[in-house]
């Protein structure tokens, strides 16, 4: 079954609720509340080791600035539907500051046994191999993340939703999740970096057969990692969906920041339901979110940005360059 608008900021809150739960250095998290009232049930966590990411503008010659990995901590839940208890959700988290690293970041290849020809980012598959997942009293479930869904699911069906870095996580996780369970197996991704090669990519979009891939034209983070080209060239997964300002359901405050905020996504695919979604607990998003699209400094400038991006096609990083430039002029590059 396609992921519709309404299921996909179904997910999306879930997986904003999983960047709200992390406490950084930590593997428990902290209660969220809002997923028993949003009509799921958590019955386990995924721990992973954290990612680190270094300062490019001080890194030392010849040393590239990649992703490094801290310690374990949680990285996302799974979740049991309350309507349909068949129906799973298995949310992982982003991480903060993300968009602004990624601009000036190195990002490094690394080839996989299979399938044929794959080649995935070194720093997103090796967060990715560290996690797993535990049950609420901490016991392991499966001897990795993937085995221990397929376990805990049974014969029911799963959606992988990730955010951000979380969204290349859950990408590699749907894939495996997908082999052990066939089509009962889905992904609802939002603002994801693009986390292989061609062949990797093809693949993907072979071995799962329901995804949604949803990108913002103005986000930087799904134009990472560059090609390295004549060495290797990443693809973004086929079918991605993209929003556009002149198309979105809401204007968003145009910042680096704001751009890859995960609600704002939400609020660009379905405004009202977001808006009904409103809590206390998500004032930063707010704060970039300015309502549905009217008249404005802030319209006219996205609209204008529009354009030039689209026209600049495969040019990955001359549109993160232009975006950055233009965030930077604009005084909204925090």
């Amino acid at each position: 079954m396609p992921i519709t608008e309404q299921l996909a900021v179904d997910y999306g809150f879930l997986v904003a609720f999983a960047e709200e739960m992390y406490v950084p250095g930590a593997v428990t998290p902290h209660d969220e509340p809002r997923i028993a009232q949003a009509g799921w049930d958590v019955i386990g966590h995924f721990l992973a080791f954290d990612s680190v990411l270094p300062n490019p503008s001080s890194k030392q010659a010849g040393v590239p600035a990649t992703i490094q990995l801290g310690q374990r901590v949680f990285y996302g839940f799974l979740a049991r539907n309350h309507a349909d208890p068949t129906r799973y959700a298995a949310a992982i988290r982003g991480t903060s500051g993300f968009a602004e690293w990624a601009i000036d970041a190195d990002f490094l290849p690394l080839a996989l046994p299979a399938p044929a020809g794959a080649t995935v980012e070194k720093g997103f598959w090796s967060i990715y191999a560290s996690m797993t997942f535990i049950d609420l009293q901490g016991g392991p479930i499966g001897a990795k993340a993937a085995d221990g869904i397929a376990t805990a699911v049974g014969a029911g069906t799963v959606t992988v939703c990730g955010h951000s870095l979380g969204s290349a996580i859950a990408t590699y996780l749907s894939f495996d999740v997908a082999k052990l369970m066939g089509n009962r197996a889905s992904a609802c991704l939002f603002a994801s970096p693009r986390t292989g090669n061609h062949a990797w990519a093809t693949a993907y979009a072979a071995e799962v057969s329901t995804y949604r891939l949803t990108n913002y034209l103005l986000d930087v983070v799904p134009y990472v990692p560059f090609d390295a080209p004549p060495a290797f060239q990443y693809s973004t997964l086929p079918g991605a969906q993209i929003l556009k300002p002149s198309t979105a359901q809401a204007d968003v405050k145009f910042d680096i920041r704001c751009n890859h905020n995960l609600i704002c996504y939400c609020a660009m695919i379905d405004w009202a339901d977001t808006k009904r979604r409103a809590s206390a607990q998500d004032i930063e998003a707010w704060r970039c979110i300015l309502g549905p699209p009217a008249f404005g400094l802030n319209r006219e400038l996205t609209l204008a940005l529009e354009k030039p991006v689209i026209a600049l096609g495969g040019a990955v990083k001359e549109i993160v360059n232009l975006i950055d430039v233009t965030a930077r002029t604009k005084g909204g590059h925090v």
